[in-house]
């Protein structure tokens, strides 16, 4: 859907909401067990044997004289040992150059720390941190107005329509429920709601929790902003922040029909065992997006009351693997998204909780049009006016909105189409008959995003 509704807009930089996490200079500036930080260095030495100093303080992302300390804390205990850069080498006599390995007893405690916990990355940050930096990042904390909500969605077409009750949602910080037709732009507008803001937020690496670490960073639901990187290579202390968090865009998560209950807990992946954080821990400061509402395998029910105390009170509630139980902050835009009769899958006193409930709409028909255009332009195709004639008279035959999934579907089958026929980048009347005919069944239902 990332292409249906848009337009060509240029974007705005972002600009954290909250300060810079400072660079820690102690131990107990972590806020961590000192012995968790040894056992994360023995498993770095397993994946990266003989490393320098200045790679392991770049892998677990503190401090170098830190590292030095856990390195001697090490050694006395016969864990690690010591090699010394080539002798030919200019660099034999630095000691940034000593490199160190794992002693065989080393290489055993290290098993014994991956086999209590598999984690291996940067020295996760403490759970009160982790809920200090999620309040700082709440939604609520910076009001949008009308030009800021008309900027997030100037490149989607028909969303004038919608931006006086869109703009007071994002600023209630309540749960939304998206409804209407298939293909009408409801989860493409849901991730569009945040860009308003225009902040980043700091997401950690990982959460240590009541012994237990948790992997909170994912390449797959966190994207970095440019200026992270630019102030992590920064050599200028001042200019540097504490490096085990991640300046990203605020987190867009979306979850459709293959969601299942063991995704909202601390779960492991079957084959690397690590702990990884729920998707709702991953997507605090941003939105998740609970798409196809009623065509998961649990209950529409089930799903919903899992959100009640959450949505009530935000925070919740998780259960770790060694039985305890912690508390993370719920601070996130949660949206339900779904083509089915509100009404009919959800009870009554649950959709009573929900701050708002937003109708989409297909297209009027001058959106529509100049969203054929811009689509077709943008892939250096051209529409005759006859076709768009056509287009009309099958929208009308077979009793068809103007959602806006259309233009990219068809358009994309009428440009196959003419590369296989080697014809002109026009699309005509003809072509467009027998792209509506491979996109639509013969009952005029077809396939569209939502």
């Amino acid at each position: 859907m990332a292409e249906v509704l848009q337009k060509e807009v240029s974007k705005t930089a972002l600009t954290p909401q909250a300060d810079a996490p400072k660079v820690p200079t102690a131990f107990d500036e972590l806020h961590i067990p000192q012995a968790v930080l040894e056992n994360l260095l023995l498993k770095q030495l397993v994946a990266y044997p003989k490393s320098d100093i200045l790679q392991l303080t770049r892998l677990m992302a503190i401090s170098s004289h830190m590292i030095e300390d856990l390195i001697a804390v090490l050694r006395k205990k016969s864990l690690v040992e010591v090699y010394q850069a080539e002798s030919n080498s200019y660099l034999a006599q630095s000691s940034g150059h000593v490199r160190y390995g794992l002693s065989e007893t080393g290489m055993q405690e290290a098993d014994n720390a991956f086999a209590r916990d598999a984690y291996l990355g940067p020295a996760p940050v403490s759970l009160q941190d982790y809920y200090a930096m999620v309040k700082e990042q709440d939604v609520r904390a910076k009001l949008v107005t009308r030009p800021d909500v008309t900027r997030a969605m100037s490149d989607v077409f028909g969303a004038e329509r919608m931006i006086s009750v869109l703009g007071p949602a994002i600023n209630s910080g309540r749960a939304l429920l998206l409804y209407g037709d298939a293909g009408t732009g409801k989860t493409y507008v849901a991730t569009r709601l945040l860009n308003s803001l225009n902040t980043s937020v700091y997401i950690p690496y990982a959460v240590y929790a009541a012994g237990n670490i948790i992997k909170v960073y994912s390449q797959q639901h966190h994207k970095p902003v440019a200026a992270n990187n630019a102030q992590q290579q920064s050599l200028t202390y001042k200019d540097q922040y504490d490096r085990r968090w991640v300046l990203c865009e605020r987190p867009s998560i979306q979850v459709g029909g293959e969601l299942t209950m063991d995704m909202l807990e601390v779960n492991h992946t079957e084959h690397n065992r690590v702990w990884m954080a729920p998707l709702q821990m991953m997507a605090n400061n941003g939105i998740l997006v609970i798409d196809d509402l009623g065509r998961q395998p649990m209950p529409v029910d089930t799903i919903l009351n899992r959100w009640i105390v959450p949505m009530e009170y935000f925070f919740d509630h998780l259960s770790l693997p060694n039985g305890q139980q912690i508390t993370i902050p719920f601070i996130l835009t949660l949206a339900f998204s779904t083509n089915l009769d509100p009404e009919k899958i959800s009870d009554p006193a649950f959709l009573r909780r929900l701050g708002y409930k937003i109708q989409f709409h297909p297209l009027h028909k001058s959106e529509y049009h100049a969203l054929w255009e811009s689509m077709a332009s943008g892939r250096s195709l051209s529409v005759q006016s006859a076709s768009f004639d056509s287009l009309y008279q099958l929208h009308t035959q077979h009793s068809v909105g103007f959602y806006p999934c259309l233009p990219k579907d068809i358009i994309g089958i009428s440009r196959d189409i003419i590369a296989f026929e080697e014809a002109e980048p026009v699309i005509t009347p003809e072509i467009l008959q027998r792209a509506w005919q491979v996109y639509f069944t013969a009952d005029g239902n077809g396939g569209g995003a939502r």
